[in-house]
C-alpha cells in the first residue's frame, strides 16, 4: 500500500491545510483526551471511545500537515492506512495498536456494553497522550 494508491482508490484526497486548521484539529484532539480522562470514572466504554476520537483527530492533523485528508467514506480505516505508511518505523506498532482500538471501539459503540477494562482504557489514554506529543512535535517541524 502506498499513499498514491490510497489517493487513487479514493480513501484520501490531497488537501492544503493552513496552520490554523491543523492547530484547530490538534485542539480537538487535546480536548478529547482531557474528556476521556474525566469520563473514565463514569464510563470506561465512553472514555475508551473518546480517547480513540483523540487519536483519530491527531491523525487527521498529521494528514493535513502532510497535505492530505481522509475521504468521508471509510475515513477511519483510510486514516490508519495512511498513518501506517506515513509515520516513522518505530511508530508503526503504535498505529497497529490504534487500528485494533478502532475495531474494538466500533464494537463498543454499536454492539455491546462493557467490552473494555479499566486497564485497557488506562493504556489507551497513556498511549494517546504520548501520540499527541509526537504528532504535535511533527506538525511544528514544517
Amino acid at each position: 500500500m502506498s499513499i498514491d494508491r490510497l489517493v487513487r482508490e479514493g480513501g484520501i484526497h490531497p488537501f492544503r491545510a493552513t496552520r490554523e486548521e491543523i492547530a484547530k484539529v490538534m485542539d480537538i484532539a487535546k480536548r478529547d483526551l482531557d474528556d476521556a480522562e474525566k469520563t473514565r470514572g463514569a464510563s470506561l466504554d465512553w472514555a475508551y471511545s473518546i480517547a480513540y476520537s483523540s487519536v483519530k483527530q491527531a491523525c487527521r492533523a498529521y494528514m493535513f500537515h502532510m497535505g492530505y485528508r481522509p475521504a468521508s467514506s471509510a475515513a477511519h480505516k483510510a486514516t490508519f492506512e495512511f498513518m501506517q505508511i506515513a509515520v516513522d518505523e518505530p511508530l508503526k506498532k503504535t498505529i497497529d495498536y490504534f487500528d485494533r482500538v478502532r475495531k474494538k471501539r466500533h464494537r463498543v459503540i454499536y454492539e455491546a456494553v462493557g467490552l473494555v477494562s479499566e486497564k485497557e482504557t488506562e493504556q489507551l489514554i497513556k498511549k494517546t497522550r504520548e501520540f499527541l506529543e509526537y504528532i504535535e512535535s511533527k506538525v511544528k517541524e514544517k
